[in-house]
């Protein structure tokens, strides 16, 4: 009988045997190289000026370290100049407003022009962390330089722990002015509230609903609340945005972050129930038999016996709808008009209009915007993998 079933084997031709993998591999590297020339290019890009990014858009930035060359103008301090955190602090000074304040302890560098890919930049240099005698390129006294017209300092006249720190700043110029200026830690914070606290809801009602309906012995109440969740995948936000619009506006949920979570919450379970229901379905039905023998009770046993064998299922349900909700732009674009409750998908959008044209600043923004993404799915990929695995086999 062995002889004859491996006698009935099928053999592999030449095809499969010589050709079937180095295809794989290629098809595989493909995908790969086409799915990060986008990322690629988007991280170096948000290192560069305007001009750069009209010029030649596929070309690597100038500019960054090498600064000790660069000319910057000593220029005035002005109210709507955007210091750097803390720095007016830490000198004793309460207010943009105090301008003879600042002048004698700071000095204002901003770049002269972005022409040959240089950049509009703005430096603080204290005055106290210049040594005595040091002198500018034309014969100025460094220490006491004051602001005007035409005055201006060569970056390689500062000691070198300010040109290192200047060099510093122009490396991640976009990145800070993008955070800053577009106020995107706001949206940053609402972003995180919103898929933490939608993802948690997500994940715990949809591991009950997929216990309920597959180790109750409801059968009727079971088909109908699963049918009810199917219809939820015919469903989608964007499709059912003014009706949610005038729902939240009813209850006065609009601009909260509860309505928006309530609604990341809905959209998210049909989902969640499918991947739970069929991984617990192939759990021993002798396992919550024997937890109720002993006494447990439901919850007990849910919280007990369910939640720790069902990890990988878990990872995936959070993964997938984080990931969801973390880009997510239609819902708080409509839902949420003040900048306490918008997300970081719709500030980076509404940060165009607030900064014109500073294409750097704004492919910087999607740069932060991305990152959280990429390193919550670089660590969990695995876990991903076999939840995904384990939902769609395990019966």
């Amino acid at each position: 009988m062995a002889k004859q079933i491996q006698g009935d084997a099928p053999k592999t031709g030449f095809f499969g045997k010589y050709m079937a993998k180095p295809i794989s591999y290629f098809v595989f590297v493909l995908w790969t190289v086409i799915t990060l020339i986008p990322l690629v290019w988007m991280l170096y890009s948000s290192f560069k000026t305007n001009e750069e990014l009209t010029k030649d858009i596929y070309a690597f930035p100038h500019d960054l370290l090498s600064v000790s060359e660069n000319f910057y103008d000593v220029v005035k301090p002005q109210t709507n100049i955007v210091y750097t955190p803390g720095l007016l602090d830490s000198l004793g000074i309460k207010s943009t407003k105090q301008i003879d304040e600042i002048n004698e302890k700071l000095i204002i560098l901003e770049s002269p022009t972005i022409g040959g890919h240089k950049r509009i930049l703005v430096h603080f240099v204290e005055r106290d962390d210049i040594p005595e005698g040091s002198l500018t390129f034309d014969g100025k006294d460094l220490k006491t330089i004051q602001p005007g017209t035409g005055v201006q300092i060569k970056c390689s006249d500062l000691p070198k722990s300010i040109q290192i720190r200047i060099g510093w700043n122009t490396l991640w110029w976009n990145f800070r002015s993008a955070w800053i200026r577009g106020e995107l830690g706001k949206g940053f914070i609402n972003s995180i509230i919103y898929t933490v606290a939608s993802t948690f809801l997500v994940v715990l009602l949809g591991l009950m609903l997929g216990y309920g309906t597959t180790k109750f012995k409801f059968k009727k109440i079971a088909a109908i609340v699963s049918a009810a969740i199917a219809l939820g995948y015919l469903l989608d936000i964007n499709q059912l945005i003014v009706p949610l619009f005038l729902m939240l506006t009813k209850l006065g949920l609009t601009d909260t972050h509860i309505g928006i979570i309530m609604v990341y919450t809905a959209f998210g379970l049909p989902m969640a129930v499918m991947l739970s229901s069929t991984y617990i379905k192939g759990l021993p039905d002798s396992l919550v038999e024997s937890a109720y023998i002993d006494g447990a009770t439901p919850f007990r046993t849910f919280i007990s016996i369910i939640v720790p064998m069902t990890v990988p299922v878990i990872v995936t349900i959070s993964i997938m709808t984080a990931l969801g909700i973390w880009n997510e732009f239609l819902l708080v674009l409509v839902m949420a008009s003040k900048e306490s409750t918008k997300s970081l998908p719709v500030g980076v959008y509404s940060f165009s209009s607030r900064t014109g044209i500073q294409l750097g600043w704004q492919i910087a923004a999607l740069v932060i915007a991305t990152i959280p993404v990429l390193v919550v799915y670089f660590i969990f990929q695995k876990k991903l993998a076999e939840g995904v695995a384990g939902g769609a086999i395990k019966e």
